[in-house]
């Protein structure tokens, strides 16, 4: 008889019940602590040896001498990881001697996990009152002490049975089935399913891929440019053994590796439920092994309709979602169920002990998914996983801004859910779950179920955020019905509300390949208790086809009060929609998938909206998506306004931001999210800063305070993006008086971030961190962006205000130059051609289009000019260089030079394109879009303005130095003026379009340069970019203005002699004198 079988028996609960009735008389009797410890193990021993067979070791006085480690003190008994330490009779009785016997225990535990990095538990008895001590959190934690019962007994039975089996903790969890393991389980089911889709693939499975498509916003007109979309194509071609150049074979790559991961959540989930209940046959996870193929796939049916889980009690734990393709009659073989049953096969090593009677909010799955998805395909979906440090930082800090004891918290992008087991772990805090009484921790349960909630629109994050939810919950389910508040649903849109003859509506628009499908349901039937069960009774009257029938069930259940005629007739039209799609072989989840977004609508009264939302660029999302989502970022005015490139963009967590805060916060709630530093200073988010919660009325929210992470050492790993904690409020702010507080975190050196990241908590870590606290202000009326000041430099702040101001010049982008390894060339000789030479192309390591041209080429010199690019540009100067470009343009023209005309004057040089053509063509539709030309050579950022005589550049980027363009002799002997390349900004004219003299040149070079100047770009944009939209003064020259004539003649001698900490100083006097006076 299994282990399983035997615990879920009568037989075992009367026995038990037996031995500790004999186990009390005996201690109760024991005259030392000798004999305390000879009637525990002897009767522990007995009853663990004739019910289950099993012999226990107990090792008695455990010391260093029979440790293979230092160890000072000798520990009573050790078996499986139980150290336990027992006391005669009366010496547990006391303040002092329980505090000298705690403390005696949790110096044995600290020291066993100080040498092996183990966490053993701790047991404190006299043989009749008990008191456990055991790690949570990476720190001691302690139960009270009681009585012993036979709960006690029995944990102490489970503890010690499980000798070889393993926690389901995410070391072993990965080393079991990561992609690359040696047995290679994972990556063998992932080929199978892949091989699956391309091959053999049923009704069904095209049916939910499609769907899959449409719910993560693929499309596959989208072309693949993205250089992320190439890497991830890239990587699932290694990991599938195919080259993948197409959007469908990309897709479906994607899909089968998100299945396999998919079907291991499940399984994990499914052993840890107690009892399965399927037929007589399988009541129980280990009986799966011995089943043959035809009955393993009932049974995986069986599961992904969640039967399994509402048995016991958990109704959407799963609900036949996206990823249950595989089981169906037309994909299931005999080779898919042997590798199913090998995932089975090693589930079976692992003990759920701990989910009985013990307690985890470990997110156990995030290493896993990290493992099994390539880093290139979670950059491309935007997925960057938050360390649980972190989210356990993040709302503690929630937590004390909002100051309510009964807080309600949702994550609207909650990914595998880590910052939702934050949020039940601070719940919890440190109640000693065992201890409580089934009241309690149904009091217990359902408060968490009420104030914790999570969103996500990746159907595999609801699922792993579902199953981690369930697991650490499941110490207080006690014959509970439960719905797990995890729900699909897309946190940038969500159902609008509608009235309709006075009956408040939810509505909302489900995409699908057949059909929109267009749901109004009233609001009462939705924020009803009973709709989720009452969806599900919908979804099995579907499958007889009678759209009355599925009609009179939606009507049935709601209230006669809350349904009018036109209420009547969209719901009809639903019914016929929905039976319509069935018939079509069109179904089997859009119950399920307008249950779980219609739920996410009744959402309210949230006092923390905290997370990591996606960090994807508006120019990256899928085109119909963008479109889809364009009215509501104009609607709340979360565009910039500017025209100029790059300030029309917008990064979709800006968005999510918005609209979540505007939908579900309560009015002295907080919002707290994840997102780039760019954020608080790139001009795309002018129209995010300020924050309209509701633009008619101009209720908006107001930056509070930040947590500054660009030097805590790269926390999520495959990305360098600088982040910041943005939390948010309806408390007014003055950005201009008082400004925004920062807490900056600095990672000190010798420890490495993944070792930090191995943490659960954010006081195990804190040590890691040395804080700093800058300050961030709104400098100008006319500019929403921020400029961070570091503490020494506030008090100087009014010596910043003073050069806010206009600017009278404008600034231009520099020629963009795509592919570079095309444009950017290097001269090699002299030919017999006087208008001749022979040049190299360029190589860049890290490029991603190689010019097809290696070799030396002779090419026409009309076309050819010198190129500034940023790395050289220093201040009033160049570093030397050598650089070329191909410039096919003629002189003062905006256009780009037709082939007839170049093919008479530069035939070498067209040539030359032409060899390159199918990589120029590879370039961004962006770059395409805008390039000045109609010939494919043509390239972007070139006007009027390119031409003129004079003119300044500066770095867009690192750190903010400028030079004058000078003409350059060429190795052919001629004069010409350099090209400024892309992230080489320039000013060649006034905001008027006239250009500028050589004089202004020098003037505009001198005020660039100056050290406040340059401190202010420093404090108030990201290194990566800066903004070409000055909002510095910077008034037109007058050459009979004494402070504007001394800038232009320091920054000559400058140019000519290099700058000196003298030269720098006047500069500085003379710009501050001048700002003064204006």
């Amino acid at each position: 008889m299994k282990i399983d079988s035997i615990l879920n028996s009568r037989e075992y609960e009367c026995k038990l019940s037996e031995h500790l009735t004999q186990l009390l008389r005996r201690t109760k009797s024991a005259s030392t602590e000798a004999d305390v410890a000879f009637a525990f193990e002897s009767e522990i021993y007995i009853f663990v040896r004739r019910v289950f067979g099993i012999d226990l070791n107990f090792q008695k006085e455990v010391s260093q001498s029979t440790l293979r480690h230092t160890f000072s003190g000798r520990m009573d008994a050790v078996c499986n990881n139980l150290v336990i330490e027992y006391k005669n009779k009366g010496k547990l009785d006391s303040d002092k001697d329980k505090e000298k016997a705690e403390k005696q225990l949790s110096d044995y535990l600290d020291q066993l996990l100080e040498a092996e990095r183990n966490q053993y538990h701790g047991v404190l008895t006299d043989g009749v009152k008990i008191k456990y001590i055991y790690y949570q959190d990476g720190h001691l934690h302690s139960t009270a002490y009681k009585t012993i019962d036979k709960s006690d007994l029995e944990k102490l039975i489970l503890s010690l049975i499980d000798v070889k089996n393993k926690k389901f903790v995410p070391l072993n969890i990965v080393n079991d089935f990561k992609i690359n393991t040696r047995n290679q389980t994972t990556l063998n089911l992932a080929r199978c399913l892949f091989d699956s889709l391309l091959n053999t693939p049923s009704g069904k499975a095209l049916m939910l891929f499609q769907e899959w498509e449409v719910l993560f916003h693929l499309s596959e007109t989208d072309k693949g440019q993205n250089e992320d979309i190439k890497k991830r194509r890239l990587a699932l071609s290694n990991l599938f053994g195919i080259k993948i150049t197409d959007s469908e074979t990309d897709y479906k790559a994607l899909f089968a590796l998100q299945t396999t991961y998919a079907v291991i959540v499940k399984l994990i989930a499914c052993k840890v439920v107690t009892k399965i209940e399927f037929n007589e046959d399988i009541e129980y996870f280990s009986d799966l092994s011995k089943i043959d193929s035809p009955t393993l796939r009932r049974f995986i049916e069986y599961i992904e309709d969640g039967y399994v889980f509402q048995t016991g009690g958990v109704r959407n734990l799963l609900e036949g979602d996206f990823f249950s393709w595989y089981c169906s009659e037309e994909i299931w073989t005999d080779k898919l169920s042997s590798l199913i049953l090998d995932i089975v096969h090693v589930l079976e090593g692992y003990t759920i002990s701990f989910y009985k009677h013990g307690y985890t909010t470990i997110d156990i799955f995030i290493d896993l998914y990290m493992e099994i998805m390539p880093p290139e395909v979670r950059h491309s979906l935007g997925e960057y996983f938050t360390p649980a440090w972190l989210a356990d930082y993040v709302i503690k800090e929630s937590v004390s801004i909002v100051n309510k004891e009964h807080y309600q918290a949702i994550d609207p992008c909650c990914g595998s859910g880590v910052f939702v087991m934050s949020i039940i772990k601070n719940i919890i805090g440190d109640t000693d779950i065992v201890s409580l009484t089934d009241t309690e921790k149904k009091q217990l349960l359902n408060s968490i179920l009420k104030r914790v909630k999570g969103v996500d629109i990746n159907p595999l994050s609801v699922l792993t955020a579902k199953v981690c939810f369930y697991l650490s919950i499941k110490p207080l389910i006690n014959g509970d019905d439960i719905e797990i508040p995890i729900y699909l649903g897309d946190s940038a849109n969500i159902p609008a509300n509608l009235e309709i003859q006075g009956i408040r509506c939810y509505q909302y628009t489900v995409s699908t390949k057949q059909e929109n499908i267009d749901v109004v349901l009233p609001s009462s039937f939705v924020e009803s208790d009973s709709f989720f069960s009452q969806m599900s009774k919908v979804q099995a009257i579907v499958k007889a086809e009678d759209a009355d029938l599925v009609f009179q069930s939606f009507i049935q259940t709601i209230d006669n009060k809350n349904l009018n005629e036109d209420i009547v007739d969209r719901i009809r039209s639903l019914s016929e929609q929905l039976v319509r799609l069935h018939k079509s072989n069109w179904d089997g989840i859009w119950i399920r998938i307008v249950s779980n977004f219609m739920l996410v609508a009744r959402i309210r009264n949230i006092d923390i909206v905290v997370g990591n939302p996606p960090w994807i660029k508006w120019e990256f999302l899928p085109q119909a998506y963008a479109e889809k989502i364009k009215k509501l970022c104009l609607d709340r005015h979360l565009f910039s306004g500017q025209t100029y490139m790059g300030a029309i963009s917008l990064n979709i967590c800006a968005l999510i931001a918005n609209v979540t805060a505007s939908t579900w916060l309560n009015k002295d709630g907080v919002l707290a999210f994840l997102m780039p530093q760019t954020l608080l200073t790139q001009d795309s988010y002018a129209g995010f800063r300020n924050f309209y919660t509701d633009v008619k009325s101009g209720k908006r929210m107001y930056l509070q305070k930040l947590d500054d992470w660009t030097k805590s050492g790269n926390p999520f790993i495959d990305t360098q993006e600088k982040f910041m904690t943005y939390y948010y409020r309806y408390n007014k702010v003055d950005y201009f008086k008082n400004g925004i507080p920062i807490k900056a975190f600095t990672k000190k050196k010798g420890t490495n971030i993944l070792t930090i990241n191995e943490k659960q908590s954010f006081r195990e870590v804190q040590d890691y961190f040395d804080k700093s606290y800058p300050r961030a202000f709104q400098m100008d009326l006319e500019r929403t962006g921020y400029t961070t000041f570091d503490e020494e430099f506030i008090a100087k702040k009014d010596l910043f205000n003073l050069i806010i101001g206009e600017c009278k010049y404008k600034a231009r982008s520099g020629v963009e130059f795509t592919p570079a390894e095309v444009y950017f060339i290097k001269p090699v000789k002299s030919v017999s051609s006087k208008d001749a030479y022979l040049f190299k192309p360029e190589e860049f390591t890290n490029s991603t289009h190689k010019s097809l041209t290696k070799l030396p080429v002779q090419l026409e010199t009309e076309f050819i000019r010198p190129v500034i690019k940023a790395p050289e540009i220093i201040p009033f100067g160049f570093k030397p260089n050598f650089n070329y470009c191909i410039f096919p343009y003629e002189n003062g023209i905006s256009t780009s030079v037709n082939p007839a005309t170049l093919s008479k004057k530069s035939p070498n040089l067209l040539k030359y394109f032409s060899n390159n053509k199918s990589i120029i063509g590879k370039q961004s539709k962006r770059s395409l879009t805008i390039s000045r030309g109609s010939a494919f050579y043509s390239l972007s950022k070139v006007g009027g303005y390119t031409y003129s005589p004079y003119q300044v550049t500066f770095r867009d980027n690192t750190k903010l130095s400028a030079a004058v363009v000078e003409r350059v002799k060429t190795p052919w002997g001629v004069e010409v003026m350099p090209i400024c390349a892309k992230h080489c900004p320039y000013i060649s004219k006034d905001v008027d379009g006239r250009d500028i003299t050589e004089d202004e040149a020098y003037y505009l070079c001198g005020i660039l340069n100056t050290p406040i100047v340059q401190q202010y770009f420093k404090f108030t944009y990201s290194t990566r970019s800066f903004s070409i939209n000055f909002n510095i003064k910077m008034p037109l020259y007058d050459g009979n203005n004494e402070y504007q004539k001394n800038i232009m003649e320091l920054a000559k001698v400058a140019t000519k002699s290099g700058p000196t900490n003298e030269i720098l100083s006047n500069l500085e006097t003379n710009y501050l004198a001048l700002c003064s006076n204006m």
